[in-house]
């Protein structure tokens, strides 16, 4: 039997409640009448539509610079990066001045798009509407542009990762049983390293994902060819018998002369000979990646080395 009788609502455990839902976070910017730019951080952010493409978020009534934002012709999202958690605090906080040096351009609305962000929307207004203490900002998306970063994200009260880091894999890894690789690409060529005693081609590996001090780990090794790169998203992970194999679609970060003398170089994709690889885990994970790229639309391999399922990322 339903009790009809609503229940006292105590706001600060429904928001709570509310917490639970995992988000991603964003910063949502625009200018005031005096060409100021102003922003607020929100993971109220939805898609709305693709056809008209449409998204909102919300701000609230009492929010300094509310005024900016029901009054401005429009907006723009910016979906932060999963380092960028100073920047969430600071777009928190009421009074600050929240743009003093930072990085952002403008497109078609004007409003600051923050530069290091994961993905962002430039939107018109399309429709306001009141709704309690906030007010939903409903905005028609007139240029948006994304990449493969890592996405901040966020769950009851706290940041959260949407992934498993490589400082979380090398936790749940014994001596022997991991082999991780990346994915790297620069202009159009992929990362490739060559084996001296096999002359075979492979992409960069290493037992452990380590960092730029430990010769021997994954990024020791590209850091010693002249490499910079971040491990954002795991684009592959299979098994062979007791064997994990971990590749990463890795973001250069820089790149120095180093790489020209080292076991390592890039290659164009149409000039990569698939009998130098060898391996046939390597070489569909490539196939797949060339696919992939050319949509714009990656995915994640989980399986074994001969089988398994390709998951939207």
């Amino acid at each position: 039997m339903t009790n009809n009788k609503e229940a006292e609502i105590d706001s600060r455990d429904l928001r709570r409640a509310f917490g639970h839902f995992a988000t991603g976070v964003t910063v949502v910017t625009t200018l005031d009448t005096s060409g100021a730019p102003c922003g607020f951080t929100a993971n109220s952010f939805t898609s709305v539509s693709i056809d008209p493409p449409l998204l909102l978020v919300n701000i609230a009534r009492s929010a300094y610079g509310c005024d900016a934002f029901t009054g401005s012709h429009g907006f723009a999202v910016n979906i932060l990066a999963a380092n960028q958690r100073d920047l969430s605090n600071r777009f928190a906080r009421a009074g600050a001045d929240k743009f003093a040096d930072q990085d952002w351009h403008a497109e078609i609305t004007g409003s600051p798009i923050i530069e290091g962000v994961v993905a962002w929307f430039d939107c018109e207004h399309f429709e306001q509407v009141e709704a309690g203490d906030h007010i939903i900002l409903i905005g028609r998306v007139v240029q948006y542009a994304y990449n493969t970063q890592a996405p901040l994200g966020f769950c009851r009260g706290a940041y959260v990762s949407f992934g498993m880091t490589p400082g979380m894999l090398q936790l749940v890894s014994s001596p022997g049983s991991l082999r991780v690789g990346a994915i790297i690409e620069s202009n159009g060529q992929i990362l490739l390293e060559r084996n001296h005693e096999t002359g075979q081609l492979h992409l960069p590996a290493s037992d452990s994902v380590g960092n730029v001090a430990t010769p021997d780990s994954l990024l020791g090794k590209l850091a010693s060819a002249g490499i910079e790169v971040d491990l954002p998203f795991i684009y592959a992970a299979y098994h062979e018998d007791s064997r994990r194999f971990v590749y990463y679609l890795g973001e250069l970060l820089s790149i120095d002369d180093a790489v020209e003398t080292s076991s390592m170089r890039f290659y164009e994709f149409d000039n990569i000979t698939w009998e130098e690889i060898g391996d046939s885990a390597i070489i569909a994970m490539l196939e797949r990646y060339i696919r992939e790229k050319r949509l714009g639309n990656y995915s994640i391999y989980i399986g074994d080395r001969a089988q398994g399922e390709v998951h939207p990322a």
